[in-house]
């Protein structure tokens, strides 16, 4: 059962604790060490894992970011991370501000870098690709630590399991385009294990790929402010059970900026593009936006689409739920438009439901003549269905303004309209229904927290 609560204003209190509970990571990693049950943490800067070290944490570790301080933990290439909560003991990364106090945006958040494979170029080299998030000084002190890339899409970066990240996600610096997110995935090889991970109130994406190969299952997005699953420059894994459920009052500045998927291949997008293009595989994904809560004409202006494919990406979606978003699937550039057209992007299986006139599948910006993606993925072969306009038809277990429980109940459409066909599915989990959980479904319990602000830790 997920309840949906009110937002709070921050407060800062830099100042940890003295006890012998507690510890401050503050300087870089280079032996591998571990952070023990029972003692609370603290991250202040930016500490960086890295000398092919690995940080193991214990189930229920807690970790809290010291606001201001630019905390940010990296897991640089050759070095792991080796997170693995249980049910009742998740690993949790929080703010170290006081109940009550906790706000989007509080630091920096997770971030992994690996040796996977990219279509970006850096410094002149293609294949690497730089973190994002750190002014010039710093990127000139960080060096290699902040850049991801290489030629392994199997590398392993680690594991991360039953974990929470809150209140992560914000600008490092003034330059353009310099936020982190919740969890940040640079270049990560599908070496890496990522499972039962919960974003809270992001200040940017919840979660981002540059490129690599890794897969992930059983992630939640929660009252981000940006994207809820963003990918880029070559990102090629797979992605199965995933849920956003967003927040009307919480939304990135601008027009139609926060979006549920946001892929691109690259930004600005070349007369040829970069290989390997952005193509992941997600399945069994539920994106609940803001109009499930408010009703589609109160949906506020910043929130765009459940879904912008863009830039040339083949992303690929099957299996999955869209409703609540003041506009559905937008493919968007020719590119992109023509992947559609000659099949390398698929958008099966999937229900989209309660958008406005014209706005549950449609294209932009051109495409080839006579291409028509938007019809190409309303095909009867890709069994998808635009026909719902309310959305109380899904039959989720309860959806209103205070409480959502995504699991379908009986007699849902969400029932029985899986396929597992397509040749892209291959090596996920041959489930019945779409959207990221079933009827009876339990794996958010325990580990799963919706009320971080008020949670004492």
């Amino acid at each position: 059962m997920l309840g949906v609560t009110s937002c709070s204003k921050d407060d800062n209190n830099s100042n940890p604790p003295t006890n012998t509970g507690s510890d401050t990571l503050s300087a870089a990693i280079t032996t591998s060490r571990t952070l023990v049950t029972g003692k609370t943490y603290y991250l202040k800067g930016v500490v960086f894992v890295s000398n092919n070290a690995t940080l193991t944490i214990q189930p229920g570790t807690i970790i809290k970011a010291i606001k201001g301080t630019k905390a940010t933990l990296v897991i640089t290439k050759g070095a792991k991370i080796d997170a693995q909560g249980t049910p009742t003991q998740p690993i949790v990364f929080t703010s170290n501000q006081a109940v009550g106090a906790r706000d989007k945006g509080d630091w920096g958040g997770i971030v992994l870098v690996g040796n996977g494979i990219t279509n970006y170029t850096y410094g002149g080299v293609k294949g690497r690709r730089l973190l994002e998030g750190f002014d010039q000084a710093e990127i000139t002190a960080y060096g290699n630590n902040i850049v991801g890339g290489g030629d392994n899409n199997a590398d392993n970066s680690g594991s991360l399991r039953y974990t929470r990240i809150e209140f992560a996600g914000i600008p490092l610096s003034s330059q353009l385009n310099s936020e982190l997110n919740g969890l940040t995935l640079l270049c990560v090889g599908s070496g890496t294990t990522l499972d039962h991970i919960q974003v809270s109130y992001s200040g940017d994406d919840s979660f981002e790929w540059f490129g690599g190969a890794v897969n992930a299952k059983y992630l939640f997005a929660y009252r981000g402010v940006d994207d809820d699953f963003d990918t880029d420059n070559g990102y090629v894994g797979k992605v199965q059970f995933g849920l956003s459920i967003r927040d009307n009052s919480i939304f990135d500045v601008g027009t139609a900026a926060s979006n549920g998927f946001e892929s691109d291949n690259e930004d600005p997008v070349p007369t040829t593009l970069s290989t390997p293009l952005t193509a992941p595989v997600f399945s069994n994904m539920t994106f609940i936006g803001p109009g499930a809560f408010v009703g589609a004409s109160a949906v506020n202006a910043a929130f765009g689409r459940a879904a912008l494919l863009r830039r040339g990406t083949q992303l690929s979606v099957y299996n999955s739920v869209f409703l609540g978003w003041a506009n559905g699937i937008n493919i968007d550039g020719v590119n992109s438009n023509e992947w559609v057209t000659n099949g390398q992007m698929e958008f099966k299986n999937n229900i989209v439901a309660g958008f406005p006139v014209g706005k549950y599948i449609y294209a932009s910006n051109g495409g080839a003549a006579g291409a028509n993606p938007a019809a190409t993925f309303m095909a009867a072969a890709n069994a998808n269905d635009t026909t719902i306009s309310d959305i109380a038809n899904l039959k989720f277990t309860t959806l209103n303004a205070t409480t959502v429980d995504a699991r379908p109940a009986t007699g849902s459409p969400l029932l029985g309209k899986a396929s597992f066909s397509a040749t892209k599915l291959a090596g996920l989990t041959n489930v019945t229904y779409v959207g990221a959980l079933n009827t009876g479904d339990t794996w958010m319990d325990g580990w799963v927290e919706l009320d971080p602000k008020n949670k004492a830790y």
